[in-house]
């Protein structure tokens, strides 16, 4: 059985107010993904079943995300490299700079050997002391004791197996986004590709390319995400302001998103205790027991 969580306040619900549009952890042109808004009806794969049977709570997240082009993903990517996939992290309670336990998320994540990079700087994640190639792909999902998130747009990967990754970072502490070097893919599987038997990199819902293509490829000079995503930002608080200055929205409104936006821009989300993982359990478990009463 599904259930949803408590949604703390999110800078997204800015766009009810604006004009401008927001794009949240995501690139503003062609492929940019959402924070996920409750719970997805899409399948568990086999292999999750007999996990997710001895859960006493189950949450489905999903990332909603445009369509997305080889160019777009090239070109929103501040990252964009090949690599072998290593395995994946015990889960992660993210607890986001406003909402605290009533919002914190479970992430995962998943490791890379980066061995060519086609944009950007492989940046590694020194928490996750796995040597100087290697880089963190971070995605919302995680089994804990008695709670599964399920993610159903993560990609299945295989330890060993190569990939090309589409990556972009988040520079602020904005939707959940804790400090250090880890990286996020558009909406989440979109951006990681499957290396098939001629030696191409593929993505059932967007195409194929080989590495000797990608490296002549040329980039663009946009911005990448990771700078779009503040420069909307600033553009989403300052078309804020201008609202309640026009008497479109109340004061209290004003101070919720202002509280945000500050919050988000000064500090970074942070990795929640042991004593915070049983709070979260106990109230997700407790959600859903109210909702089967």
């Amino acid at each position: 059985m599904n259930i949803r969580t408590k949604q703390g306040l999110r800078l997204s619900v800015l766009a009810a107010f604006s004009s401008v549009a927001l794009v949240c952890v995501a690139a503003l042109s062609g492929c940019g993904s959402q924070p996920p808004q409750g719970a997805s009806s899409a399948e568990v794969s086999h292999s999750q079943i007999d996990v997710l049977q001895s859960k006493e709570a189950v949450l489905h997240v999903s990332a909603s995300s445009a369509e997305c082009t080889l160019e777009s993903l090239r070109d929103d990517s501040d990252l964009v490299a090949s690599g072998r996939y290593l395995g994946k992290s015990d889960p992660i309670l993210v607890i986001p700079v406003v909402g605290g336990i009533d919002a914190a998320m479970y992430y995962t994540d998943y490791y890379f050997e980066v061995d060519n990079v086609f944009k950007g700087e492989a940046l590694t994640d020194d928490a996750a002391s796995r040597g100087s190639s290697v880089i963190s792909v971070r995605m919302k999902g995680g089994a804990g004791d008695r709670v599964a998130v399920v993610n159903d747009d993560a990609p299945e990967l295989e330890e060993g197996s190569s990939y090309l990754l589409f990556l972009y970072r988040v520079l602020d502490g904005l939707d959940g986004n804790t400090e250090g070097n880890h990286y996020y893919s558009f909406g989440d599987k979109l951006g990681i590709w499957e290396k098939d038997s001629a030696g191409n990199f593929a993505n059932a819902e967007v195409g194929s390319v080989s590495a000797d293509s990608l490296a002549l490829m040329p980039i663009s000079d946009a911005a990448p995400a990771s700078e779009q995503n503040l420069a909307s930002e600033d553009a989403m608080i300052d078309d804020v302001r201008a609202r309640y200055n026009e008497g479109q929205i109340d004061k209290k409104t004003l101070d919720a998103y202002e509280e945000l936006y500050s919050a988000s821009r000064n500090g970074f989300a942070t990795v929640g205790t042991d004593d915070d993982v049983r709070a979260f359990e106990e109230a997700m478990v407790e959600s859903l027991a109210s909702q089967s009463s």
